[in-house]
């Protein structure tokens, strides 16, 4: 399995997580609504470099 593929299907469950979290945390706990929002920040930003890298070296001439 590609690391694209892997980290989309990781990503599906952590975004999940992250958002039903920050809700939660909303109205209660602001700091950690904030922090829940960072670590599902942190992993879209790997996953975007990831991307890019990887779309990068199919696009080059062989």
């Amino acid at each position: 399995m590609s690391v694209i593929k892997t980290m989309s299907i990781i990503g599906i469950g952590f975004f999940s997580l992250c958002l039903i979290l920050t809700a939660a945390f909303a109205e209660t706990d602001l700091e950690a609504a904030a922090g829940w929002g960072m670590f599902a920040a942190i992993y879209g930003i790997g996953y975007s470099i990831t991307a890019y890298i990887k779309t990068k070296d199919i696009q080059k001439p062989s």
